[in-house]
Order: C-alpha cells, then structure tokens, then sequence
C-alpha cells in the first residue's frame, strides 16, 4: 500500500488482493489515514486483483469511520473489484469513481458521484 497526501486529500493505493490476509493492513491504514481527518480520503483500489468479503467489510467499516468528517471515495476501475462490490449492493451506499483524478477532482456534493461500471 502506498500512500500520498495532496494538500487535505488522502490518497491511499491498494496493490494485489484485499483478502482475510490483507484486511488488517488496510484497516490499519486506512484508520491511521482517517486519524489525521483529510477533507477526502481516496482508496484507489485499480490495482486489485481480488477482493473478497473481508476486503470489503473494511472498506464498509472505513465508510462509517469517515462520516461526517471525512469525504471517502473509492476507484474502482476493475471488474475484479466492481463486481464483488454490485454484487453485495455497496455500489449503491459507497461513492466510487473510474479513476483516481475523478474521485480527487469530483465535487463533494450529492449528485456528483460517478457510479458506473468499468468499461
């Protein structure tokens, strides 16, 4: 995991799987990321090649660590990642983005997000 800051916005990028082996460090950064409470916080998971339920109950859990200081996106540029995450209907409750300058450049207001799937 890599992680870059852009003025008050959190960049965290996840490489590889985010699986029951993974979950825990992602958990830890993401907390330690949310611990500094940036204006957004983007967890660009492009780079995924698995996700399972693990996975995606940290990302769950970072959703209800962020509000309401904290503006969480998601990239989602995958159907490795898409998938699980239509599948479980956290499409519908997480904002997720194509790309990363997407999720970093898009307005906070509701509205504003991009919920498509990848092409």
């Amino acid at each position: 995991m890599t992680v870059e800051r852009l003025g008050r916005t959190v960049v965290l990028i996840v490489d590889g799987d985010l699986d029951l082996h993974t979950a825990p460090m992602a958990r830890q950064a993401i907390e330690s990321a949310l611990s500094h409470r940036p204006r957004r916080l983007v967890v660009d998971l492009s780079l995924v090649q698995f996700l399972n339920s693990a996975g995606l109950d940290v990302l769950l859990t970072a959703h209800r660590q962020a509000v309401p200081h904290t503006d969480l996106r998601l990239v989602a540029s995958t159907r490795a990642v898409w998938r699980p995450l239509q599948i479980t209907r956290l499409h519908e409750l997480l904002v997720i983005h194509a790309s990363r300058s997407a999720a970093i450049a898009s307005p906070t207001r509701p509205g504003g997000e991009d919920r498509s799937p990848p092409s």
